[in-house]
Order: structure tokens, then C-alpha cells, then sequence
């Protein structure tokens, strides 16, 4: 007996929340996000957040005791703003294969090699634009997901209010001045990333990764609110890891009772991970500091991904006149924003 759209839709009900599940919790920022509930419902053109760039105020010293307050209002508050981009796919599957196959695993399969494969290369493709402004190409070409926001400082080629730069720039903070989240970065009014460079990993790795990461601490307002999350590429995460182990090793010959997982990679209390898709080899990369390594060091405390439509597929329904299919639609539509550049930063070198 053939598979009829009504059958296939029954196992695919049961299958649609774990696939955009397994879409969000598979890609370490979105996770990270969403386990923060950093990713709230919003509406409008825009996703706006506002910043102080300074005091409202200014005070005086008081030697005598008629010195006069200073009473002009300064305006110190800004406002990032980033366009909500959306992306749509369709799923089609051809009304030939349900005709040729039948029974509940038949229909299993199917949705494997259809909505879960192509949430699978969507994923990738968002992750790998994310980290490098360079989309995979399985799923959504770069062009497709230019209105995101990317953290990659060497992409300006966004397409929308607030995008068209990265967020994160391999540069000393006197040297950042492109406009980021519709407002131009400048170190009088605290939006610039912290940025250091590893010359080799022999000689200041380690030591680089700590002060970059206290550097986004001390903006980050107080103890214990540090970065949470480090991204690196794989490369430069071999390196972390094999010096992480021979920190370890010395721990335990000094301290035989000490019970250390010698795998947990940290960075003070940020989880550190190694991503496929943060490409250093990539063309975007070439001829830049992070062609000999990318770390990102984030807090997700000050990163939003405000969704107007959270990540979703439609039930299938049959198609008339263009294609004989029956065609799901995943869609999602949101924007990653940052509310305090100063406490993210980026690592370039650490690969050699």
C-alpha cells in the first residue's frame, strides 16, 4: 500500500519537535542561547538594544563648599540595531517515491534522507556563517544568510540594517572604527572587542587566551561573570588541549589524591569547543592575523538571537501545477545581537 500524505504527516508530527530541537541544541552558540533564554519572541523592523556610553552626569570636587554642581544632562545613551533576517527552505519529496514504498519504517526513512538531511545541511551552512561569514553551500548559499549577523569581524558583505560588518575585529581597539549593529565602533563610548595575537603557541598561547579572557571579564560587571563560551578552530583547540594535559599531568604528580578529568577543557568557567566550521583555510581568512588561528572568546550574557519566527517545518501538503511533490517548509526568521561588545574578544594566532 502506498504512503499517502496523510500517514506520512502522522510520523512526521511525531518527529518535527525532536528535528528542530536537534537543529538548535547541535550548534554550540544557539544552545548556549537557548539555555539562557537568550532567545525571546520579538516583533518589529528592527531588533533594537539600547547603551550607556558613558555617565549621564558629571560631578565636582567640593574643597569649600560653594563650588557650584554641574547640572548639564548628557546624553550618553545609543542604540545597536540589527535587521531580522529570514530564511525559508522547501522540502520536497516526490509523490513517486510515497507510491513506491509503504509501512511506518518506509516512511521513516523517508524522512530521514528528506526534512532531517536538509536540517542537517541547514544547520551546518548557519553555523559555518556564523563563525566565518562563509556559508557551507549545502542547504543556503552565503548570499542566502547575509542579513545575519556574523561574528567574524573580516566579513563585510552583509546585506541589511546593522550586518554588513562582523561583529568581532582582529584589530587593536584604537584601530576599530566600521559601523557594527548600525553604530560605528569607538572606544569613547565602550563598543570595540577586546583583540590580542598569538605570536607562536609555544611561546605566548596560553597566556594570550587569559588575558583576552580577562579582558572581556572586567567588562563584563563583576565576579563570576566572565565569558562562558570559547570557540576555536581545530588547530589552535589541538594546541589548548595538548597544553591543557600537560597542566594536568603536573597536577597530579604534585598531588596524587587531586581527581582531575584530564579531558575537561576550560578557559576560567567557559567551556571551550573545537568547530569544524570555523575554517581558518577559508578564502575570507586569507592574508588576515586569523589566517594562523580563530578563537572567539564570548559571554553569552550579552548576546541575544530575538526570533519573530522560531525554527519551524510545516506539515506536508501536496503541491499543484509545478512539481509532482508533496513539499514541507522550514523557515525561521531572527537576528543574533550583541548588547556589550567590549566584553566578547577574538584570538588570532594559536594554530602555530
Amino acid at each position: 500500500m502506498a504512503i499517502s500524505t496523510e500517514i506520512l504527516n502522522t510520523t512526521f508530527a511525531d518527529l518535527r519537535g525532536p528535528l528542530i530541537n536537534s537543529f538548535i541544541r547541535s550548534n554550540e552558540l544557539l544552545d548556549a542561547l537557548m539555555s539562557k533564554a537568550r532567545m525571546p519572541s520579538e516583533g518589529g523592523s528592527l531588533i533594537e538594544r539600547s547603551f550607556a556610553g558613558g555617565a549621564p552626569a558629571r560631578g565636582v570636587g567640593v574643597f569649600v563648599g560653594d563650588e557650584l554642581l554641574n547640572m548639564t544632562r548628557r546624553q550618553q545613551t545609543k542604540r545597536f540595531q540589527v535587521e531580522p533576517h529570514r530564511i525559508v527552505a522547501a522540502i520536497n519529496i516526490p509523490k513517486k517515491e510515497l507510491l513506491f514504498n509503504s509501512g511506518k519504517l518506509a516512511v521513516i526513512r523517508l524522512i530521514e534522507e528528506y526534512p532531517q538531511t536538509t536540517l542537517e545541511g541547514a544547520k551546518a551552512d548557519l553555523n559555518s556563517f556564523l563563525l566565518t561569514g562563509v556559508s557551507r553551500g549545502l542547504v543556503f548559499q552565503t548570499a542566502d544568510l547575509a542579513g545575519f549577523l556574523s561574528l567574524n569581524g573580516e566579513f563585510a558583505a552583509g546585506s541589511g540594517t546593522g550586518v554588513t560588518n562582523g561583529l568581532l575585529d582582529f584589530q587593536a581597539i584604537t584601530a576599530q572604527s566600521q559601523s557594527v549593529q548600525n553604530v560605528a565602533k569607538s572606544s569613547s563610548y565602550f563598543h570595540f572587542n577586546q583583540y590580542n595575537d598569538i605570536t607562536s603557541w609555544a611561546t605566548d598561547g596560553l597566556p594570550t587566551l587569559r588575558k583576552t579572557y580577562r579582558q572581556c571579564a572586567h567588562y563584563a560587571g563583576g565576579m563570576g561573570k566572565g565569558p562562558d563560551l570559547v570557540m576555536m578552530d581545530d588547530d589552535t583547540y589541538t594546541n589548548f588541549e595538548d597544553s591543557r594535559l600537560s597542566l594536568v599531568r603536573v597536577a597530579l604528580v604534585e598531588d596524587k589524591t587531586e581527581k582531575t578529568n584530564t579531558l575537561g577543557l576550560e578557559l576560567g568557567v567557559a567551556k571551550v569547543y573545537s568547530s569544524i566550521d570555523l575554517n581558518r583555510g577559508l578564502s575570507i581568512f586569507n592574508a588576515t592575523p586569523a589566517a594562523d588561528g580563530v578563537t572567539y572568546i564570548l559571554n553569552t550574557d550579552f548576546l541575544e538571537m530575538p526570533l519573530m519566527e522560531a525554527p519551524s517545518i510545516t506539515p506536508f501538503t501536496e503541491r499543484v501545477g509545478d512539481q509532482d511533490v508533496v513539499t514541507a517548509i522550514f523557515s525561521m526568521q531572527g537576528n543574533l545581537i550583541c548588547t556589550k561588545t567590549p566584553a566578547q574578544g577574538c584570538v588570532s594566532g594559536g594554530a602555530l
